[in-house]
């Protein structure tokens, strides 16, 4: 009888610990239930011990299985080495994404999967604007119902968030406008606080106003620092940068990012004077929405 009632506390300690040490449940819940049966084929049991053995059953580790059990995922483990989808090598500006949004809004689940995936592409190889591509990915995450869908389009942000932090890491000791646009990308990104976020474009900014003493006429450079003194709400600023520059820099694509500015903000006699210029010149717009707003 006392080696009986020692060996049931035995079994019983490993289903207590199998509650116990959860990580290895499914090796002491295993041992219980194989010392459970062995023990009831070796050993005749009277009334009193078949009693005590179905009091000391594992029922608390057998609710603790079933529960894991209802846990498990029913997706596909998802592998983001995807191989590159051939497609043209267009500039982000020129890329209708309206078909994304409307597929993501309204598509089934295979057609949304697709859609992020070469949302998740066309963003890592820039064919896209980094943050429009982010912004679409962070919008059906909060919006989407599908589990499945939401687990997709959160692996492809981290995905985007790693290529992106390399990519900053990778420029930051090159002296060039890609650690600015990178950076701008970054601070503009679902992933920063408001103070983060401030930081970063303040940082970006003191770095291309450097940059652009030593290249004044560095086109991508001027661009990418009125874009991030406009975040910053700096508008004096932009308009005296674009008034100096103007004064000296004559390009068609300087123009057309004052023309652009001045229209945002309705400062119409600006633009009045701007096209005059740019028309005496004999350029015509490159920038799609100029040439809808302003060719017709």
């Amino acid at each position: 009888m006392r080696k009986f009632f020692v060996l049931e506390f035995i079994i019983f300690l490993i289903g207590l610990f199998s509650l116990i040490f959860k990580e290895y449940f499914l090796i002491l819940f295993l041992l219980y239930m194989v010392g459970n049966a062995l023990f009831t084929m070796i050993y005749k049991l009277d009334l009193f011990q078949v009693i005590l053995s179905i009091f000391m059953f594992p029922y608390f580790p057998l609710i603790q299985f079933f529960i894991l059990k209802g846990q498990t995922p029913h997706y596909v483990p998802l592998d983001f080495e995807y191989k590159p989808i051939e497609t043209i090598n267009p500039s982000y500006k020129t890329i209708d994404l309206a078909p994304f949004h409307v597929i993501l809004k309204y598509g089934d689940k295979v057609q949304k999967k697709e859609a992020i995936k070469l949302i998740l592409e066309l963003t890592s190889k820039e064919e896209i604007d980094f943050n429009e591509g982010l912004k679409m990915i962070y919008t059906t995450i909060s919006k989407e119902n599908d589990q499945d869908v939401i687990l997709y389009a959160t692996e492809a942000s981290n995905y985007l968030e790693k290529t992106l932090l390399r990519k900053l890491y990778e420029s930051k000791d090159k002296n060039s406008v890609d650690y600015a646009r990178y950076s701008y990308y970054y601070a503009n990104s679902p992933f920063l606080e408001k103070e983060q976020k401030i930081e970063l474009l303040n940082n970006s900014k003191k770095f291309l106003e450097d940059f652009i003493k030593k290249y004044p006429y560095n086109i991508d450079a001027l661009t990418l620092l009125i874009k991030i003194l406009e975040d910053l709400e700096e508008h004096e600023k932009i308009e005296k940068l674009l008034e100096l520059k103007l004064s000296k820099i004559k390009s068609r694509e300087l123009f057309e990012i004052a023309i652009l500015y001045y229209l945002k903000y309705r400062k119409h006699y600006k633009v009045k004077e701007l096209l005059k210029e740019f028309n005496s010149y004999k350029y015509t717009f490159k920038n799609e929405s100029l040439k809808i707003l302003l060719e017709g």
